[in-house]
């Protein structure tokens, strides 16, 4: 099945690059929307809404399922899920939608090796909350992995060469090892992620898993997506 993906709109500064990208689609062509993470640039929910607004006009039908970003702020998402109440939004969970396949969705803002100096300065306990979270997912994926069609969504990437583009140094702030063992042990028919908008290698395989990375800086325009299970994998 195909499935739209994109992340980073951030809400308004590449929301006309999203609009561009969504007139040049056949609203035939996907069964789900996927966003990843950083919908609204630094809190600014309000924002929300003019992207939910832009995917309904396109794909009238398609279900919408969204994470949050690093700019997503903790203080503004429940105010994102009051403005946005079409899209459903995981953290830290899952949903399965009834498609022409089922398809299982895990969604989650993601984890760092290496919290920012920003984070370690203003989030409590950050490196515990990493660490539970990364558990979280691997529950969540465990069950669903290998029994459905499985997809993990996430904002922060797992470690891989779509961080190629990125400076290498800061990797560990950017990025999780922990999680691509996580996707290793767990294989999901693809990983989308975000956050990384200087990327110039935009898909890699952590093992037989495609791990696609769809932030609108880096690609230019939306992803589509094509969900088999691994072994089966096609992409455009």
């Amino acid at each position: 099945m195909k499935v739209l993906a994109f992340g980073d709109v951030h809400a308004p500064e590449y929301l006309p690059l999203l609009l561009s990208s969504l007139k040049r689609l056949s609203a035939t062509e996907v069964s789900a929307v996927l966003i990843a993470g950083d919908v609204v640039k630094k809190g600014n929910y309000r924002m929300c809404a003019p992207v939910q607004d832009a995917l309904r006009r396109a794909l009238p039908n398609a279900s919408i399922v969204a994470v949050f970003g690093n700019e997503d702020y903790p203080d503004v998402r429940e105010k994102m899920r009051e403005e946005c109440q079409e899209v459903i939004w995981l953290d830290d969970d899952y949903v399965r939608l009834p498609l022409e396949k089922e398809l299982v969705v895990v969604g989650t803002t993601g984890a760092l090796d290496k919290p920012t100096r920003w984070q370690l300065e203003h989030v409590p306990n950050v490196h515990e909350l990493y660490a539970s979270r990364l558990k979280k997912i691997a529950e969540l994926i465990s069950q669903h992995a290998g029994k459905e069609l499985t997809v993990l969504l996430t904002h922060y990437p797992p470690r891989c060469r779509t961080l190629v583009g990125e400076k290498e140094e800061f990797w560990e702030e950017m990025s999780s090892k922990k999680l691509s063992e996580v996707v290793r042990k767990h294989p999901v028919d693809a990983v989308v992620h975000g956050h990384l908008h200087e990327s110039k290698i935009h898909s890699d395989f952590i093992g037989q898993t495609p791990v696609y990375n769809v932030a609108l800086p880096a690609i230019k325009q939306v992803r589509i997506i094509e969900v088999r299970p691994i072994g089966l994998v096609g992409f455009m």
